[in-house]
């Protein structure tokens, strides 16, 4: 840049402020990229521990300690189409927002709030739609908070804390806002079926950070 052009963006931080930078972009895609990896995880978490589309029976033909019986794949299309659209499009509103003016980070908050929220009541929702009868002493209530929710409520933390640091400007705030992803990302170890939403709120999470660092 020639030292005009730098006096032009220092007489005019608006204008400057406009540049696009693709990081935010690319720390959106790369998040919808590692979610989509775990789409597998997340009907595994959905069919195989939440019961989600299955039935529990005991004696006869169910055997007798009990059985559970659930749907084969075409019966888990709505569940897929659910959780996987909607990370789509969040993933492609970040994408809109990213190549938009870079001091958008609410928005990115806004998003990864969504995401986290969408996971959490998605998997409530699987975990207690079954009302049959049940293995003596389960529930889906108590499926859900032993499976789901030390994940889900790290994840929040995590939104929480980041979205701390990418709306203050003070020295520890982009440390504040790297915690925070470093966060989402332990929470969705503790249960990676949750990934397919929580690791786009990470990338929402990053690209706040970048938006951030942009426009300081």
């Amino acid at each position: 840049m020639t030292a005009h052009s730098m006096d032009d963006a220092r007489s005019n931080p608006t204008e400057a402020r406009s540049v696009r930078d693709p990081g935010a972009a690319v720390a959106v895609l790369l998040g919808g990229i590692l979610a989509l990896l775990l789409g597998s995880r997340t009907l595994g978490l959905v069919r195989e521990t939440l019961r989600f589309n299955c039935s529990w029976g005991i004696g006869g033909e169910w055997g007798p300690e009990g059985t559970w019986v659930c749907a084969d794949g075409i019966g888990y299309l709505g569940a897929a189409v659910g959780l996987g659209g909607m990370s789509a499009l969040l993933v492609v509103a970040g994408l809109l927002v990213a190549v938009a003016r870079p001091s958008r980070g609410r928005v990115f908050l806004v998003l990864a709030a969504i995401s986290i929220g969408w996971i959490g009541w998605w998997t409530y929702y699987a975990a207690t739609a079954y009302s049959g009868s049940r293995p003596a002493g389960e529930t889906g209530w108590g499926l859900w908070v032993t499976a789901v929710m030390p994940g889900i409520i790290l994840c929040a933390i995590g939104l929480v804390v980041g979205a701390v640091g990418a709306l203050t400007l003070h020295r520890w705030s982009s440390v504040a806002l790297w915690c925070g992803i470093g966060l989402t990302i332990v929470g969705t170890a503790l249960q990676p079926g949750i990934g397919i939403a929580t690791l786009v709120s990470a990338g929402m999470l990053a690209a706040a950070e970048i938006g951030r660092e942009r426009v300081r």
